[in-house]
């Protein structure tokens, strides 16, 4: 859906560990990340995300969604922002490029 609103798309894969994505933001200058859980198992590899995007690249922010996620669990986490679909992301992606 962010390919369609004009965003370039670094899509990495399932099971991606924090310190992939982390380095990627890093070498490449990504400015928003989304993460996505479809089972509750992920979510402590989110926060871990997370955690290490903060100490490594504080300017990043994170956007969280899927199946298992709520608002009151991304807060937990320490998201910036959740979504409960895609077109919400495109939306928080319009704030952060803005």
């Amino acid at each position: 859906m962010l390919e369609n609103y004009g965003y370039e798309v670094l899509d990495l894969g399932r099971d991606v560990p924090p310190e992939k994505i982390v380095g990627t933001a890093k070498a490449e200058g990504i400015r928003l990340v989304g993460l996505s859980a479809l089972m509750t198992t992920t979510v402590v590899s989110m926060e871990e995300t997370i955690k290490l995007l903060r100490k490594e690249k504080p300017d990043t922010k994170v956007v969280v969604g899927g199946a298992v996620m709520t608002k009151e669990y991304a807060e937990a986490i320490g998201a910036d922002r959740y979504a409960k679909d895609a077109m919400e992301t495109v939306r928080y992606a319009d704030e952060v490029f803005a």
